[in-house]
């Protein structure tokens, strides 16, 4: 929808709120569980926000890289034009220019024939319900094209049919109309990549923070890369050539997949969240031979709101004994445990992350960044960030 939107053209985005009592059989065994009216209301916003939050980041995304001649968002809700259609007025108005012979052919419903459950006529008629909402949109707001992932094949088909027809009977202009299906997406090992495959992540920052969002995407494997750099993200295709043949130079420093997680989190999360959480994990993963180079305002500005940055008045900090700074930020910790760590060398502080093994040592000002933060790497993974006023 992004890309057609990017080049001018109106989006339209649609929230199945009535159509989701009947249950889409595509790409199912058996039929879905019907959903309780509040569970339904809750999933119905949910989806509406979550889709125009996407589409508005992925505007401002695509502006930032020099695409300005946007078309028009628009995100309806089907219920507003099935709550007022009876079933005897859809079978009289609509029904009869519904082909069967048509209808069966469709997998998702020769699949759910030939299965032990077989498939209900809610099921059965869902592909004519989607077919007239494309109808519908066609006539009203003048939608040529409907697209989807590729289990959607035979439900799309349907619906530039019915509209071909209906435009006929109702003597409307006769536009051509579209449908557009893409590959579900998949891992370089033909995986599908999906919640219900246990290998997805979600969109909504209360679930998956932008952080966690990016790792994710820092964590795939390299065949996955430029594929994925490719479908995701604007980026030209000779800077993704260019990003490629720079990470096949050293795979082991993941340019690739940094490159992939900072486009996909400014345009799913905001932008400049990619480069927050760039900078949130140089922070948490650096080794002592990179050290830190961001400044103590990038650092409070990435790991703002987050558990790890803790604030702390000058005097309560400078020249206090490591070993009691840390018991005040990681309070989970003992004392006795905090010792051992230090003695055994499992301490690294400042921007050069310097080794500490001394439980007597105190915080030095050479410590600091830009003479207000403080940074310390305890064992691996645990990184408490110490912001001074």
């Amino acid at each position: 929808m992004l890309h057609f939107g990017i080049r001018g053209h109106e989006m339209i985005g649609l929230i199945g709120g009535a159509t989701v009592d009947v249950g889409d059989p595509s790409g199912r065994d058996t039929e879905r569980t019907k959903i309780e009216d509040e569970v339904k209301s809750t999933n119905e916003r949910a989806i509406l926000n979550q889709m125009e939050r996407l589409l508005q980041n992925g505007i401002a995304y695509a502006r930032s890289k020099g695409y300005n001649d946007i078309g028009p968002l628009r995100i309806v809700n089907n219920i507003t034009w099935w709550k007022g259609m009876s079933f005897l007025g859809f079978m009289g108005t609509v029904g009869r220019h519904l082909r069967v012979q048509e209808m069966l052919k469709r997998q998702s419903v020769q699949s759910r024939i030939a299965s032990e459950a077989g498939i209900g006529f809610n099921e059965f008629t869902y592909q004519a319900l989607q077919a007239y909402d494309f109808f519908h949109l066609h006539k009203t707001f003048g939608c040529s094209i409907q697209f989807g992932g590729s289990d959607q094949y035979g439900n799309i088909a349907s619906g530039v049919d019915l509209t071909s027809r209906l435009q006929f009977a109702q003597n409307l202009p006769r536009i051509q109309t579209f449908g557009i299906t893409t590959p579900l997406l998949t891992t370089a090992t033909g995986e599908k990549l999906g919640k219900s495959a246990g290998n997805a992540v979600w969109l909504d920052p209360s679930l998956t923070s932008p952080f966690a969002f990016y790792q994710y995407f820092v964590r795939l494997p390299d065949a996955d890369v430029e594929k994925y750099l490719r479908i995701f993200t604007l980026l030209p295709l000779h800077e993704i050539d260019e990003i490629v043949a720079k990470h096949n130079e050293d795979p082991s420093l993941r340019i690739g997949q940094h490159a992939l997680a900072r486009e996909v989190t400014d345009i799913v999360h905001g932008l400049g969240f990619g480069e927050k959480a760039y900078i949130q994990s140089r922070i948490l993963y650096s080794t002592p031979l990179e050290g830190i180079s961001y400044s103590a305002d990038q650092i409070i500005n990435a790991f703002q709101n987050d558990s790890q940055l803790k604030t702390f008045h000058v005097t309560d900090i400078l020249e206090d004994r490591l070993v009691k700074v840390i018991q005040k930020v990681a309070s989970n910790r003992s004392m006795k445990s905090i010792r051992e760590l230090v003695s055994s060398g499992g301490v690294y502080v400042g921007p050069q992350l310097t080794r500490i093994d001394d439980v007597q040592a105190t915080i030095k000002p050479e410590w600091l960044i830009d003479g207000r933060l403080l940074i310390i790497r305890l064992g691996k993974s645990d990184v408490q960030i110490i912001s001074l006023q």
